[in-house]
């Protein structure tokens, strides 16, 4: 069948014609029903707005908390590669230093048991820039450097935590058995930390090369 091009045209009743309206006219019209638009978008946004930000804080703070007992629950098991990761989510959520400081901590002990000391103090550094005045970051830091072998910021760092955990002991009104026991057993690590870096020092004296072993690590030193 051939088709003609007469076929398309459709001949009969048509709707009257319209005025066509001005430029003017049109730019007016337009300008007034895109602000009406424009003040109904803003109330709906402005009624939905809170409801959504509270939403969505409140599903930060809860996956926050999910991901840190997770991982917790998950070092307690000995899967340590997947509590880091675990931890490692949590920090997305969350920009509070009084957080983040507690992660890092974790993720430091976590990093020596996998006999990964440089990552460890590393973590414990961020875990003491987050919360420079708790006790718990300087006393991981220092077994951290202890185990890399860096014997007197070790030293350094567990007087800091002994010195800020003593304030902390000081000004709570009831101090707790479980404080004082922590508390003595850091002196104890302290006086460990003190020997040992001062046998190193005495060994360093009677050795020329100015080279000493800790934990399997060549310690060397250009001032003693």
């Amino acid at each position: 069948k051939i088709f003609h091009p007469m076929c398309a045209l459709a001949f009969g009743w048509q709707a009257p014609r319209k005025r066509l309206r001005t430029a003017p006219e049109v730019h007016k019209e337009l300008g007034t029903a895109f602000a009406a638009c424009e003040d109904d978008i803003e109330d709906d946004e402005l009624e939905l707005l809170p409801s959504k930000v509270t939403g969505q804080l409140e599903d930060a703070a809860m996956k926050l908390k999910r991901l840190k007992s997770e991982g917790a629950l998950l070092a307690e098991a000995e899967r340590f590669a997947e509590a880091l990761q675990h931890w490692e989510e949590a920090l997305l959520f969350t920009e509070d230093p009084c957080d983040k400081a507690p992660i890092l901590e974790q993720m430091a002990q976590v990093l020596l048991i996998l006999e990964r000391p440089f990552d460890a103090i590393r973590t414990g550094e961020q875990a003491i820039q987050s919360r420079p005045l708790w006790y718990a970051g300087h006393l991981t830091l220092g077994r951290a450097l202890i185990n890399f072998g860096e014997l007197e910021r070790a030293v350094e760092s567990f007087r800091r935590a002994k010195t800020l955990l003593s304030q902390d002991m000081a000004g709570a009104n009831d101090k707790t058995a479980d404080a004082e026991d922590e508390f003595q057993e850091l002196c104890l690590e302290l006086r460990e930390a003190e020997k040992l870096w001062a046998e190193v020092k005495d060994r360093a004296k009677q050795n020329t090369s100015n080279e000493v072993i800790v934990n399997g690590r060549v310690v060397e030193s250009h001032f003693w």
